[in-house]
């Protein structure tokens, strides 16, 4: 059995529907019993409800277990105590691989995330447990955030980019999420660091000629200044460690990037990642 940490995010579902593809026994974990039906309807699996820092919690959640996807919510203050938690309920369990969910630059102390899941690694690797690291860049799929601006009124309001100058490296989900499952039922993959980014380091002006292409039309930019996103982000009920920390990470964007490379996700997928302009076209397309 696989258990899937964080199950109830857009990656723990991708990452458990790829799973599923292939037949795999699945018990997914998520933070509250109300989640859990909701959950279910992905597929046949197993659901448990539990807080990642109880570690009675946790330990049910691993009896049993021969593989672990951990997932730790994004940008949370507790990464770090957590990922103390899963891996001692791992060891305790005696998992045959455990899969960490990092980022990619996890060494970048700018970014505080960053750091916290570059300090879960370690802890990782110092565990003695088999493990696979995997570092995805930016995904696609954080665009569908502001699609209903984009797809009625044509604009795109985003934060990664100021300059012409900046370059991201995006990953489509989907593919991070075949890639998971290979990597967590396929033999060859332990003791491994994977960076996991797709085929382009894109500019704003990429971007937009691939929307402005599947779309048919001029594609305007709204770019919210850190005031205007951190008042949203306050009425959305984000904290005030994640709010500072997401502009942290777009100031980090603005003025370095965060490119990657495609070399490692091709070998594992055993074909070219999926583009932006392909990701875009799909998108449209189970929009309508």
């Amino acid at each position: 059995m696989i258990l899937i940490t964080g199950a109830n995010g857009k990656t723990g579902r991708a990452v458990i529907k790829a799973l599923l593809s292939k037949g795999e026994r699945i018990r997914a974990l998520v933070h509250r019993t109300e989640q859990m039906e909701e959950i279910k309807l992905l597929g046949e699996m197993e659901v448990v409800a539990g807080d990642m820092m109880d570690q009675k919690a946790v330990n049910e959640a691993f009896v049993g277990v021969r593989a672990v996807y951990h997932i730790c919510s994004a940008m949370n203050p507790d990464e770090v105590q957590i990922g103390q938690v899963i891996l001692k309920a791992a060891r305790l369990a005696e998992v045959e691989h455990f899969v960490f969910h990092s980022v990619i630059h996890p060494a970048i102390q700018e970014m505080p995330h960053h750091h916290n899941k570059l300090m879960v690694e370690e802890l990782l690797v110092n565990s003695g447990i088999p493990y696979t690291i995997i570092q995805p860049g930016v995904l696609m799929q954080n665009i569908h955030e502001s699609w209903k601006l984009l797809s009625e009124q044509g604009i795109f309001r985003q934060k990664y980019f100021t300059t012409p100058e900046t370059r991201i490296g995006m990953v489509d989900l989907e593919d991070l999420a075949e890639a998971a499952a290979i990597i967590l039922t396929s033999p060859g993959h332990k003791w491994a660091t994977y960076e996991i980014c797709g085929p382009e380091n894109l500019s704003l002006s990429d971007m937009l000629a691939a929307m402005e292409q599947h779309f048919g039309h001029e594609i305007k930019v709204e770019t919210p200044q850190d005031e205007m996103l951190a008042a949203e982000l306050k009425k959305r009920g984000t904290g005030d460690y994640q709010a500072a920390t997401i502009l942290k990470m777009f100031q980090h964007y603005n003025e370095h990037g965060s490119v990657g490379n495609s070399n490692v996700l091709t070998w594992i997928l055993g074909r070219k990642p999926n583009d932006f302009s392909s990701f875009i076209l799909r998108t449209i397309k189970s929009k309508n």
